[in-house]
């Protein structure tokens, strides 16, 4: 009889354990499912806004082909010689699978200028780019410089190389919202960028919100909250980015004086001594 109850015991012992077993089995089953939906779930609010963002919308008028805006002066914008359509297509530029590592020579739309014809000077920059930033800060003065002399043109071609989920693909909105700029009010245009790469420092890469880039665009006497808010010119600021890519810049400040590559002919020069150098200010 002893023997019967201990193999009952036994048996009982067993089946608790077996159903604890299960019950564990379930529980982090389902906490594992919750944990995918959850990852899921963010992931897709992380990266809709890059993926929502159409590759066909409204051109920048002032922009030319490659998506560049030219300055001839502090506070006058030149009308591109290569206007664009109504609208941009990124998807039909033609990028390269694989990104570029090597620096290019020379890139689509320079051209050494006729006699008496000021430089070109063409910068890809990225607003949440660091080196873009220090770019600014340390040659804005002498690039507005040279354009009051009557010397150089200054092109940005704004891309959204560094647009990450946790900015807001910061990147890209900065970007358009200077397109905005460069439409509604010309005249500030050199203020807005000035300006916002002045943030850099502070926010430490984190970028700004579009209310913060409206307000700094306000500043500088620019009214761009519908055009901001309406993302009115982020394909522009994809196709701008495939067109960079499709001219293998492998990544930013990119920066070329009458089609030469400061990355490639300058390497021992500061930007000023090699721009002074390609303009045969020596």
């Amino acid at each position: 009889m002893a023997d019967s109850r201990a193999r009952a015991r036994q048996m009982q012992e067993q089946q608790r354990r077996r159903e604890r077993r299960n019950r564990t089995i379930a529980i982090w089953g389902t906490v594992g499912a919750i944990v995918l939906v959850v990852a899921l779930v963010i992931a897709f609010v992380l990266t809709r806004g890059s993926q929502s963002i159409p590759d066909q919308g409204e051109a920048a008028s002032i922009a030319n082909q490659q998506g560049g805006v030219t300055m001839t002066g502090k506070k006058t914008l030149a009308e591109p010689k290569d206007k664009l359509g109504a609208e941009v297509d990124a998807a039909a530029v033609n990028v390269p699978e694989e990104p570029s590592e090597e620096q290019p020579e020379s890139i689509p739309g320079a051209e050494e200028p006729a006699d008496g014809d000021p430089a070109q000077i063409v910068i890809y920059a990225d607003f949440n780019c660091s080196h873009c930033a220090e770019f600014e800060e340390r040659n804005n003065g002498y690039l507005q410089d040279l354009m009051a002399e009557g010397k150089a043109t200054v092109e940005y071609r704004m891309v959204g190389f560094l647009d990450r989920p946790g900015t807001g693909n910061y990147s890209s909105r900065a970007a358009a919202a200077s397109y905005c700029v460069a439409e509604e009010a010309p005249e500030s245009y050199d203020a807005f960028v000035s300006d916002v790469f002045a943030t850099y420092s502070q926010k430490s890469g984190a970028g700004l919100s579009d209310d913060e880039l409206i307000a700094i665009a306000n500043s500088a006497g620019a009214d761009i909250s519908s055009c901001v808010k309406d993302g009115t010119y982020r394909p522009m600021v994809k196709y701008t980015t495939a067109k960079a890519q499709e001219a293998k810049i492998p990544g930013t400040p990119g920066v070329f004086v009458n089609g030469k590559n400061w990355a490639v002919d300058g390497k021992d020069q500061s930007f000023q001594e090699f721009a002074d150098a390609q303009m045969g200010d020596e």
